[in-house]
């Protein structure tokens, strides 16, 4: 057993993320760095991110679930569970940040496996993950120096 974690810790630490498969197990921080991306670039846009329950007066026929998942429609990053791959919208336009934000989770991701099996994010750094994301990826966006799909 010792011999999978510390082979799983030198894939994921020593690999470059654009030649190798990116754990699917990370896919939870993935998204979650995606979500706090996209509100962050809702947010400089001025664009104010009503609450799922604040949406009813709007969608009086939807479930409270249903809410939820048109609250991560409307408002939320693009995800998807199969490839990866990772988009944002920035006024009219989207950006695949599906790179920087890999590159983002395996720098602040424990290496500890045990860690990362949970519903949590207890093997996840996610303020300096954050702070990364700011400097890395939002930036980038907002100055016009990454370029849209």
């Amino acid at each position: 057993m010792a011999y999978l974690k510390v082979k799983f810790y030198y894939k994921v630490k020593n690999i470059s993320v654009k030649n190798f498969e990116f754990p699917h197990l990370y896919y939870k921080y993935l998204w979650l760095l995606g979500q706090f991306v996209q509100h962050s670039l809702l947010y400089l846009q001025g664009i104010d991110i009503p609450e799922p329950p604040e949406l009813k007066s709007l969608y009086p026929d939807k479930s409270p679930a249903e809410l939820i998942n048109l609250h991560r429609d409307l408002y939320g990053c693009k995800f998807n569970w199969k490839t990866g791959m990772l988009i944002v919208k920035y006024g009219k336009n989207q950006f695949d940040i599906s790179i920087e934000a890999k590159e983002i989770i395996i720098n602040n991701v424990s290496d500890k496996l045990s860690d990362c099996i949970g519903f949590d994010d207890r093997g996840f750094d996610f303020n300096r993950a954050c702070k990364s994301a700011i400097r890395k990826i939002i930036e980038l966006i907002t100055n016009g120096q990454k370029q849209p799909i």
